[in-house]
């Protein structure tokens, strides 16, 4: 792995309304901010080697999610629901960068917590672009479950759609015993966390999905593994998205970890090309 650059974060911590959330920064706090949010069981650790990349050229912050880590957790499974991990998410938005906009990109189910986010009003002014690796929001994927052409096999079997449930690939135990060393420290309160986000969100959005307009582009990046799944979502995507970019990496779902150096190429240039195709977009908070 291509060592690190000498970056050493900043920590902080951000009042959020289901707790206290623990935020680290890296980098020139004037420079443009990307936010980088994990999924679920892993800590904001998961993104070291990236936002060390990063923040050469980024403001970049990452924070462990409701319930992980050093954040604040709650034994309410209610306290878990998307609406509320997406306050959080924009609390630490508010803290970092008061005044401008901000990037995101989410891993796993942090991806689902930016597709959330993406869908909130707020988003048009708080939100230049966003990058999610692995996953389509859950209204995407319960909307394409409904279609006639989704293909007939049981839809927990298909690749990348399976650790969306409670379960054996939801935990990803299989891949837990390939993952690098650095990716594990796993506790017992990170892996409940991780089973009550799951149960306070996915039955109920699957039955009860929303049809929502995204103005922010967006890039989705899947691993070989989940790239079999695209297609059945793809549809869902393209109507929901007014600007959707697709790419497929030659990684496992540990890419953050195994790859970081794919990771970053594929952030960096989605916002220097977003950079050379629009004029800067100001926020003036109320």
């Amino acid at each position: 792995m291509t060592p690190l650059p000498d970056i050493t974060p900043r920590s902080r911590v951000v009042s959020g309304p289901g707790g206290d959330l623990a935020v680290r920064e890296y980098g020139d706090p004037k420079a443009d901010t990307l936010v980088l949010v994990h999924g679920l069981t892993d800590t904001q650790r998961i993104w070291n080697p990236v936002a060390h990349m990063l923040a050469d050229g980024f403001h970049v912050v990452t924070y462990d999610v409701r319930g992980h880590g050093r954040s604040a957790k709650s034994p309410r499974p209610h306290d878990y629901r998307l609406t509320g991990l997406v306050e959080d998410l924009y609390a630490v938005l508010d803290a970092t960068s008061p005044h401008r906009p901000v990037h995101l990109a989410g891993h796993g189910w942090g991806a689902i917590q930016v597709w959330e986010a993406l869908g909130d009003p707020r988003a048009n002014t708080r939100i230049v672009s966003a990058t999610a690796l692995g996953a389509p929001g859950l209204d995407h994927l319960a909307n394409a479950l409904r279609e006639p052409r989704f293909p007939r096999a049981p839809w927990w079997r298909l690749p990348g759609l399976g650790w969306l449930v409670l379960g054996r690939r939801l935990l990803r135990w299989p891949r837990i015993r390939r993952a690098p060393r650095s990716a594990l420290r796993l506790s017992p309160a990170d892996l409940l966390s991780g089973a009550r986000i799951v149960a306070a969100n996915l039955p109920h959005r699957l039955r009860h999905p929303r049809e929502r307009r995204i103005a922010v582009p967006v890039q989705l990046i899947v691993d070989r593994a989940d790239a079999a799944a695209l297609p059945a979502v793809g549809a869902q995507l393209r109507r929901g998205v007014d600007r959707l970019w697709c790419y497929r990496l030659p990684a496992d779902h540990w890419l953050p970890i195994t790859e970081p150096l794919l990771v970053v190429e594929a952030i960096a240039n989605f916002i220097d090309d977003l950079r050379a195709d629009n004029s800067p977009i100001e926020y003036s908070p109320r």
